[in-house]
């Protein structure tokens, strides 16, 4: 998702939504956890981040740009909702790697610009816990809040090879 946000050129103002009080983008602390998905047999999960940011400039050159990052990254990119729709001229691109560990996507309108990044669907059991920049940690569903929690738990580290 950095790599994205640079070829953006829009460094400031990602979030986790549009609102003056939505939690903005820090690689930095970010935590992630499992979102539902679909697989064979048993619940899937699958990382997920997505971002906003106001608009700037025209969309479909905005989503022409993403476009063209995500295709130097080695991405297929394929057009999923047209091109230039409607009053809010509406963009809608999907990128997906060769071997379907990850796909991105960006939506570009006069209301707001969006990319988001998604891991492959998994049955694994890491994706039970949130994922951060140092390692993982527990989900406690029992704390106050959870997503932010006030218990301090400890971290797993990633494994190193």
């Amino acid at each position: 998702m950095n790599a994205a946000i640079t070829a953006s050129e829009l460094p400031d103002g990602w979030g986790l939504g549009l609102q003056p009080e939505a939690k903005q983008w820090n690689p930095a602390t970010v935590e992630f956890i499992g979102e539902g998905c679909t697989t064979q047999g048993n619940r899937g999960q699958r990382f997920q981040v997505a971002l906003f940011h106001a608009p700037v400039g025209d969309p479909v050159a905005f989503a022409t740009k993403m476009g063209e990052f995500w295709e130097s990254q080695g991405y297929s990119v394929s057009v999923v909702g047209g091109i230039d729709i409607d009053d809010e001229h509406t963009t809608d691109l999907r990128a997906d790697r060769a071997d379907g560990s990850l796909y991105a996507g960006v939506t570009a309108m006069t209301t707001h610009f969006y990319l988001s990044v998604y891991s492959e669907c998994s049955t694994d059991p890491s994706l039970d816990k949130f994922a951060g920049p140092n390692g993982y940690r527990t989900f406690d569903e029992f704390d106050p809040n959870p997503y932010n929690p006030t218990n301090s738990p400890s971290v797993t580290p990633y494994p190193r090879e």
